[in-house]
């Protein structure tokens, strides 16, 4: 006598006794009406120390199928699709399959992105036409690469702790936003012709737009749902923000400089009503028009605002081209450019002088310390003589001495320390300088002085005291690995005519000249 083989309960059992062999809990649903089989739990791991922090084992809901045939495919209905999909527990579909000829093979899906996304595409089809999600299936195929015949429960207790524990929180993320990639609705309004630049840059990120009859229309997967769409305002302002930014390099070259200035930055565009293009960065915002090939240029610097000595630097550097004359300008991206041309000198040039200044001070910090162009501006008179002292080439220095017999004759080099504060920061360098020429006729002694070389400098906060303490000691160990040196712990009282201390390299004294 031939009967019909019950193929979907044989399926049910060798899961079941899959589950066991495997050492999981396999736990059968009673009423089969929320879209799974099973329920399988992994026991925590023994001996886990301490045992008050052992987190819980793992579980997941598992849907068997089961097909006869060369198909190796199955379906489910939309409305357990969805809760496959809403639910942040994992979710299985788990397919034994006897082909035509050969073994059975057991195959398995993670309900995971790819199959929540073809799941909620199906169910926003099937709710516009109006059908019973109950009603309609979701196809779900299965190749070689879903083959786990032989890892089956290794294979999914893998899946699960491979998202790790944020499992729930991703999986609740990709429900709510897949579909979303292009938006969310479908706005409609009107607008005043003379509005047209307005729009544009509003659609740009910049400023606002009064609008009228504005209506909302929602949207997913690209199919609006007219059935909640509703008009929300007969005015409205419309302020907005591009949805797609591109990543783009703006080059400034002032004029007879050789290197340009490479500032990465992000790059928008809209073509309606008018076409323009936004570039925008941490420096500057242009905005490009393509009707009249005319560039907008804004560059904003809060003087209050504590940044790092690089950005500073970049900056101001920037603003120094600008403000100095006409500078050469191009935007490059991806791989081609796309927009070059000359730019007018702007107004306001005190950017010039400061730049080699905060140029110095960049120079001498070993860390990325931060400080304002407000705390440059208040030590303006001491940055200046320090980076004088510390940078410049080419200077002389005339020295009077109160004690002329205990200055030793024939030195080589002149090694001296600078500091000054910026802020709650404060800047060291210990100079080295060849004496080119010295004078000792006189009660004067006058040393012709090479270039500046630094061969100690740092930023540093703290206290005062313990910083100085730290300066003096760097100077002393200088002084005392060099020959033929004359030192000078701090130069400054030097340019102010007051007495300072001259050190000696370890046996430099008049006698040996």
């Amino acid at each position: 006598m031939s009967r019909k083989p019950r193929i979907d309960k044989a399926a049910e059992h060798e899961f079941a006794r899959i589950c066991s062999l495997g050492g999981v809990l396999p736990q059968k649903v009673s009423e089969d009406e929320t879209g799974w089989d099973y329920l399988v739990e992994f026991p925590p791991k023994a001996d886990f120390v301490p045992a008050d922090a052992q987190p819980a084992g793992l579980s997941a809901y598992a849907q068997i199928k089961s097909t006869i045939g060369s198909r190796c495919s199955t379906s489910v209905t939309l409305s357990n699709a969805r809760r496959m999909a809403q639910q942040g527990h994992p979710w299985f579909v788990v397919l034994f399959h006897q082909p035509s000829s050969g073994e059975a093979r057991i195959y398995s899906r993670h309900f995971w992105i790819d199959l929540i996304t073809e799941s909620l595409k199906a169910i926003r089809t099937a709710d516009l036409a109006g059908e019973k999600l109950h009603k309609k299936t979701l196809a779900i195929s299965f190749d070689d690469s879903d083959d786990h015949t032989d890892d089956l429960i290794e294979w999914i207790e893998q899946t699960i702790a491979t998202v790790g524990t944020g499992y729930q929180a991703d999986k609740v993320n990709a429900y709510q936003s897949v579909g979303y990639e292009d938006g969310q609705a479908s706005l409609k309004f009107s607008f005043q012709s003379e509005k047209a630049d307005e729009l544009a840059m509003a659609f740009l990120g910049i400023g606002e737009v009064q609008i009228q009859n504005f209506e909302i229309v929602p949207k997913r997967f690209g199919m609006p749902d007219p059935r909640r769409g509703r008009l929300l305002a007969g005015t409205a302002t419309l302020t907005a923000s591009p949805a797609t930014w591109y990543r783009c390099q703006i080059k400034i070259r002032a004029k007879n400089e050789d290197s340009p200035i490479v500032i990465p930055g992000r790059a928008a565009l809209t073509s309606f009503p008018r076409g323009y293009a936004r570039f925008t960065s941490e420096f500057l915002e242009l905005v490009w028009s393509s009707s009249d090939n005319g560039i907008q240029f804004n560059s904003k610097i809060t003087i209050e605002e504590r940044r790092t000595l690089s950005a500073l630097v970049t900056h101001v550097r920037l603003l120094a081209y600008v403000t100095s004359g006409e500078t050469d300008m191009q935007i490059w991206a991806g791989g081609r450019r796309i927009y070059g041309g000359r730019c007018r000198k702007a107004a306001d040039g005190i950017w010039r002088g400061l730049y080699p200044v905060l140029l110095c001070l960049q120079s001498l910090a070993t860390d990325e310390i931060e400080i304002s162009i407000a705390e440059v501006a208040e030590a303006a008179g001491e940055l200046w003589r320090f980076q004088e002292i510390v940078a410049v080439n080419g200077a002389t220095c005339d020295l009077e001495f109160t004690d002329i017999e205990r200055v030793p004759v024939g030195a080589e080099r002149l090694i001296y320390s600078a500091r000054v504060a910026v802020g709650s920061v404060r800047f060291f360098a210990i100079v080295e300088r060849p004496v080119i020429s010295e004078d000792a006729t006189g009660p004067q002694r006058r040393f012709g002085l090479g270039q500046p070389r630094v061969v100690e400098s740092y930023a540093v906060t703290g206290e005062a005291e313990a910083l100085e303490k730290q300066m003096q000691a760097d100077f002393e160990r200088e002084i005392n690995q060099s020959n033929l040196t004359l030192g000078i712990l701090d130069i400054r009282p030097a340019f102010e005519g007051r007495e300072i201390r001259i050190y000696g390299s370890p046996g430099f004294d008049r006698a040996s000249n």
